[in-house]
């Protein structure tokens, strides 16, 4: 009988993911209003017409791991809810990161059940006084002894939440290979939608020069680090979460490999750097030093300078126009978000914003 009903569930979020409206989430940095001139992107720099979700990212857990929330200086915006809402967009606040301390902060807290409630009772709070429509966990990352342990607290946080509050989680590419902790399968029921963070494929721990977010596997790749067709393939067919709970991510970030300017090069020693691509990428792109190539077989652009040497992995519009309507039109997943609203702003426009979205109405 269970069993039956589940079929059901899905089968009815499925023929649900076919009619509704797809979703364009961005996550939108509270440190974005401090960047240095001309890049300074605020709520007013926000382009609402083009989203439907804004993740606002981030609140933190205090350093007791008690369940206590610690809010930024100057994290509000009240100019965030109020133009967000004008235009029909939903806001959720962001909790976590992956700056290797927040983490450890949620491994503490979700082991303790006082712990846990006392965090789903300050979400609500939180959410209540300042006007969001959810919460977005950005756990990074449950380990394998943490497994029951965040199951637990997204139950929790749900039982505090129940719709019309919106909750949301970043999830890993590929958890079983980062993230051992994320019982995909449990928790999909939780959360009105998961963020799949496909890119940082490769990067400084990759040992060589690969692709940040490539579309698909290259044949080529020494250690076959996936792409975003893998993690679709995973999260769709293996774990079975229905697609209208999918959004699947794309960076406006790449990487830069100073030291080899091959793709696929060894690359142990180079020094790597993420960069945004309005202020450092998209520059280089119209210098006559770096040439432009792309990866046919994993359908990415990347670049390469032999004087220098150095090689940068990107997207850039084209991509990003591509990916959107795989994800969206060719895969009928529900959903799409980038990382983040900033980094492709260049003082005065937003190439791959604008790119995301035509792709995104076209598959309306």
């Amino acid at each position: 009988m269970l069993g039956a009903l589940l079929c059901l569930l899905t089968g009815a979020a499925m023929a649900q993911d076919a009619s509704a409206p797809k979703r364009l989430l961005g996550y939108y940095p509270e440190w974005s209003k401090y960047n240095d001139p001309p890049y300074v992107y605020s709520a007013d720099q926000i382009p609402y017409s083009q989203l439907t979700h804004i993740s606002h990212a981030f609140l933190l857990l205090d350093k007791k791991a008690d369940g206590t929330l610690d809010e930024p200086q100057g994290f509000i915006e009240p100019n965030l809810i109020s133009m967000a809402h004008a235009a029909g967009v939903k806001v959720l606040v962001s909790i976590g990161g992956g700056d290797g301390i927040q983490g450890p902060r949620f491994n503490k807290m979700a082991r303790v059940e006082a712990y846990r409630q006392a965090f789903a009772q300050n979400v609500h709070a939180f959410l209540t006084s300042n006007g969001y429509d959810g919460v977005d966990i950005d756990w990074e990352i449950p380990n394998a002894r943490d497994m029951s342990d965040c199951t637990t607290l997204m139950q929790e946080l749900r039982n505090e939440l129940p719709s019309p509050w919106l909750i949301s989680m970043a999830t890993p590419s590929d958890p079983r290979s980062w993230g051992a902790g994320f019982d995909i399968p449990a928790l999909a029921p939780l959360v009105d939608f998961m963020n799949v963070m496909t890119y940082d494929f490769t990067g400084s721990w990759a040992g060589f020069a690969g692709l940040n977010s490539p579309l698909l596997q290259d044949p080529a790749d020494p250690i076959q680090s996936g792409s975003v067709k893998t993690s679709m393939d995973l999260y769709a067919n293996i774990y079975g979460v229905p697609l209208a709970q999918l959004n699947i991510g794309i960076p406006f970030y790449g990487y830069e490999f100073d030291g080899v300017d091959v793709l696929w090069a060894a690359c142990s020693g180079c020094a790597v750097n993420q960069q945004n691509y309005g202020d450092y990428i998209k520059p280089l792109m119209h210098s006559s030093a770096w040439q432009k190539q792309s990866d046919k077989s994993a359908k990415s652009p990347y670049m390469v300078n032999s004087t220098l040497p150095g090689f940068i992995t990107y997207d850039n519009a084209s991509s990003t126009s591509s990916k959107t309507r795989y994800i969206l039109k060719q895969r009928g997943f529900s959903g799409v978000f980038m990382w983040e609203l900033s980094a492709d702003y260049d003082g005065k426009s937003q190439d791959l914003m604008d790119a995301m979205y035509k792709a995104w109405l076209k598959a309306q």
